[in-house]
Order: structure tokens, then sequence, then C-alpha cells
């Protein structure tokens, strides 16, 4: 059976992810991405168990590549009082198989491309997708040019350009349906262990720690070989709306849309006296504010030989700590389904398979999410 030409828009962690299974099945792969650095846009987040294995499945080691394993997850109230302790990995045999950990994006995504790369995944940077003719199974080019394949998928994630050539985009978008931003930054660990006010709370019994109240949170747990601390300051939209653009310039805005320590500190200045003495920790230059978003489910995820993946079809709020382990379990499933001797004329019933697993999974996933921002779960 002769391998597939597949093409992937998109390289953020489900690009590379869903490129590494497919060459392995000896298909002919290359990701076109509008970035020319794909690597280093972005922060961290959780990885879940189930995910960990899809990773490893892969042959990526998460822990390997700076991801941290959770361990005692302890919530503050925003006055600075316990609420809650909760112990993740407790399973030292499951935890083996595959843990709860957090990752750093651009470790991540280096390890990943890395793999796709050396197996054979071929990359074109720098290279914008306008739409996709899915009746012709063809991506067009900003330059003009069409470009055909077997099979296409979209992982451009929240900001789709192919979204709106599968489904009714004027019916079926992202939005802000929490009624959330969030502020983010990184801090240096030693940093904060080092600080008189800060290093009580800073320990290896407790490698996440979070505050809550008021509709706001504040969220820190450790990355990069344990060297950093993300840091997530999620609150209601209208305190920090007209910081937020409107503009759709994807994961570039994303991430990367400053805001001052001025505004952070005035939004959360009822916190406990450690949160905040925690943000002005941070360097003043090094937060950024975005809009949470995610979207209503939509009728399907593919049409024809073109297929949605992650947030391109599902972005998730991240009050559920799933949205990237969604895309990695989206990457692998597709990955199973497109096996070395599966037939064109069998594509369209994979992807239908495809959707069958993945749908009700994320579905339960997004309710998660919505509950959790409204405070009735954490």
């Amino acid at each position: 059976m002769s391998p597939l030409k597949i093409i992937i828009v998109g390289a953020g962690i489900e690009g590379p992810a869903a490129a590494l299974g497919l060459v392995r099945n000896g298909h002919h792969v290359t990701i076109y991405e509008r970035a020319t650095n794909t690597g280093e846009i972005g922060y961290a987040f959780r990885i879940t168990p189930n995910s960990d294995r899809c990773l490893k499945a892969l042959g990526i080691d998460a822990q390997a590549g700076g991801a941290m394993a959770a361990n005692t997850n302890r919530m503050f109230t925003a006055q600075g009082q316990i609420m809650d302790e909760v112990r993740e990995n407790a399973d030292a045999e499951k935890a083996v198989r595959g843990a709860s950990v957090f990752a750093y994006q651009p470790q991540l995504h280096q390890q990943l491309m890395k793999a796709a790369l050396e197996g054979g995944v071929h990359l074109k940077s720098g290279v914008k997708v306008t739409s996709v003719d899915t009746a012709k199974t063809a991506i067009v080019l900003e330059n003009g040019d069409i470009v055909s394949a077997d099979v296409i998928i979209a992982a451009d994630g929240v900001h789709s350009v192919i979204r709106p050539c599968i489904v009714n985009s004027t019916r079926y978008f992202p939005r802000a349906s929490t009624g959330h931003n969030a502020f983010r930054f990184l801090v240096s660990k030693s940093l904060v262990q080092n600080d008189s006010i800060m290093s009580p709370i800073v320990n290896e019994e407790f490698r996440m720690f979070a505050w809550r109240g008021q509709g706001k949170d504040i969220l820190v747990y450790p990355v990069d070989y344990d060297k950093q601390f993300n840091v997530t300051c999620t609150h209601p939209e209208q305190l920090s709306d007209k910081e937020v653009s409107d503009d759709d310039s994807a994961a570039a805005v994303a991430y990367n849309q400053k805001v001052s320590l001025e505004t952070v500190l005035g939004i959360y200045h009822d916190f406990d006296p450690v949160a905040i003495r925690l943000l002005k920790l941070a360097d003043p230059d090094g937060f950024r504010v975005w809009k949470l978003l995610d979207m209503d489910d939509i009728p399907r995820w593919s049409l024809g030989h073109t297929v949605l993946m992650g947030d391109a079809c599902h972005p998730l709020s991240p009050f559920g700590f799933s949205g990237a382990s969604m895309a990695i379990e989206d990457a692998v499933t597709l990955s199973t389904l497109l096996t070395s001797d599966v037939k064109p004329k069998e594509i369209p019933g994979r992807f239908k398979l495809y959707e069958e697993i993945r749908k009700p999974r994320v579905a339960r996933v997004r309710e998660q999410s919505r509950q959790n921002s409204q405070g009735q779960a954490i």
C-alpha cells in the first residue's frame, strides 16, 4: 500500500505530535507553520496521566525534557488560609506509565519537533495557509500557491483558518463563555526561595500552590527542570478587557499582549500579602494577558479528507487543566487510525471514528472546565 501524503497546518504541540505518529506509520508528512520561530511562543500547562501515556507511546519522556511531576497541591483562600490539599501521582506504579506533570511549552515542543524531523517529517515555517479546498484536498497559501495532499490535518489553533471551511463560522466560533481573562508570567524559583516572605511556602512537599477568592485565582507550579514557576492569574474579564486586543493574529498575540505590573496589582490588591509579594518578584515587563476562550460542540470535525484537531475544533478554557492534553490525545488517536495500510477511500470513515472516539471525552472536559470556572469544583 502506498503511503499517504499528509499536510498538517500548524506546528504547535499537537501538530508535531500527530506528525511523529504518522511518519512512523510510513506516511509522508509536511507541517506548514505561519510563524518562523515555532518553539518560542507559549508558557506552561498540565499534562494529564492519560496524555503522558500518549506522549510515551510516541517515545517522548516529558519529564526528561524538563517537565515536573505533580505531588501535593495546596489551595489557599485569597486571604491565605489553607482551603484544601490534593495529592497527585500517589500510585508510583501508575505514575511510571503516565503521570500528572507540569510542562513548559517551548521544551515539550522542542522534544516533539526534534523527534518528528529526525523521523522524516518536513517543516515549512514562515508559510501562511489562508484556506483549504476540501473538495480537492488542497491548501491555499498566501502567495497563491495551491498544494494538494491525500489528507489535510488542521492543527492551527483557536483562530483556525481551516475551521470555517468545515463548519459555518458565523454560528460556530470561539467565545469567552466563562467570562474570564488571565495574566501569565514566569518567575525564577531561586528568586522566590530566597525571598524571606515567599520562602516558607515553597518546598518540595507542595509543588503547586494557589490562592482563590472573589472570583479570582493565582495558580503557581514549577517547570523548566524546576528552575522557574509558571504563574497564571485568572479574573473576571471586565477587570482587564481594555488590555486585551481583538486583533486576530493567533498565538503571537494571545501570548504576547503586555500588561503592566500596576494593573495586575490593582486587580489582586485584596489578596494575601504573600501572593502580592510573588507578583512583585516577577519581571515587571514579563506580564502577559489573554482572553480565555472556548467553543460549543461543532457538528463535525471533518469534511472529505480534511480534519480538525486540538483548539481548531475544541478550544477549552484552562480551568480543567486539559486543553493541551486533549490536543495530544487527538494527535495520537488520528495517528493510530491512519495506519500504514489505510486506503484513501477509507479516510472519511476513519475520521468519523475519530470523532466518535474523541467528541464525548472532549465534551465532558469542556463541561467540567466551565463548572470549575464558576467555582463549582476545584
